[in-house]
């Protein structure tokens, strides 16, 4: 058990105390159930001692299943984040469905996020990691282990598209189709698609470290990229050298994850009436989008006028 993560260990012991229960009460009542036969006929409780405990073993190992399967499906339902920002259209599939991503919707683990064309989104995470996902993006949740005492571990899947990641507090880990990208406390951008037939990734760090390494077993070794440096990596190749990141492939990628143009921020609690409506803004840094802020009447304003009393001395001469 070596190589199990304490959170793992931890549900691993209760299943054991729990199932030592279960086992004991599964004993009992087929004792007293041989124990009645034994009355009527002492020869069947004798034939049934191997049977005994073959009946005891099966139903431990039945109910430990279903515990198991049942521990699954509340993990897969735990909330890991929530949508803060949208623009455009994006999609949450969850268990097989999909809907239209709304600001304040839940993000649960093993969604998947995808955005559409001309469309963004930003999701902030429990661990403090903020995800921001560029047009005809998608990502998965794949892997989020969190705790406030000990920290934890995230995974994400990019898919495909261009997404930015402000690293929290969890060991943090982006998969692509070429590589695996591991930070702590940095701000990267992600590029991945294919160019002439083959896959490829980006990624250009802009503050800290990260280390990476090929999603391919073949190839091996890693890279550390430092703040203001890149790398492009291909499918099945060996690693090229970093390089020092363009400022048009960072200004490129920094635009394409950035959906700050169309917000404003505000200072605290507070909102808006537009017609007969009521427009919440909400807590402090929430944003605003522009559209909202550009579509408000004029205001009216009249120039203030005030009237304030003077005297004036005058002294004529004789």
């Amino acid at each position: 058990m070596k190589n199990i993560r304490p959170e793992k260990t931890a549900i691993i012991l209760v299943f054991k105390k729990k199932f030592r229960s279960i086992k004991t009460f599964f004993r009992k009542s087929l004792l007293s159930s041989l124990c009645q036969r034994e009355v009527l006929c002492p020869s069947l409780a004798k034939r049934g001692e191997g049977r005994f405990s073959n009946a005891c073993h099966f139903s431990y190992i039945l109910v430990s299943l279903m515990m198991i399967a049942t521990t699954g499906v509340a993990s897969a339902k735990e909330e890991v984040g929530s949508v803060v920002a949208v623009r455009g259209k994006t999609l949450i599939d969850r268990e097989a469905k999909a809907t239209e991503a709304k600001v304040k919707d839940n993000i649960l683990f093993n969604d998947t996020v995808s955005t559409l064309e001309a469309s963004k989104a930003k999701m902030l995470f429990i661990d403090d990691s903020v995800l921001t996902l560029g047009e005809k993006s998608k990502v998965v949740v794949k892997e989020f282990i969190y705790s406030k005492e000990k920290g934890g571990k995230s995974i994400f899947n990019l898919i495909d598209g261009k997404m930015r990641t402000v690293v929290g507090k969890t060991g943090f880990e982006v998969h692509t189709p070429t590589a695996v990208a591991a930070a702590r406390g940095t701000v990267i951008l992600f590029e991945t698609g294919v160019i002439d037939g083959r896959k490829f990734t980006t990624i250009i760090c802009l503050e800290g470290e990260v280390n990476i390494t090929s999603i391919d077993p073949s190839v091996r070794g890693s890279i550390t990229l430092t703040a203001g440096m890149m790398i492009t990596i291909f499918e099945g190749e060996a690693f090229p050298a970093p390089t020092v990141a363009t400022a048009a492939d960072r200004d490129r990628l920094t635009r394409a994850t950035d959906i700050r143009g169309n917000e404003i921020t505000i200072t605290g609690p507070a909102y808006m009436t537009i017609g007969a409506g009521r427009f919440d803004v909400g807590a402090a840094g929430d944003r605003v989008p522009a559209a909202v802020t550009n579509n408000l009447p004029p205001i009216n304003q009249q120039p203030v006028i005030r009237t304030i009393p003077v005297n004036i001395n005058i002294t004529f001469p004789q």
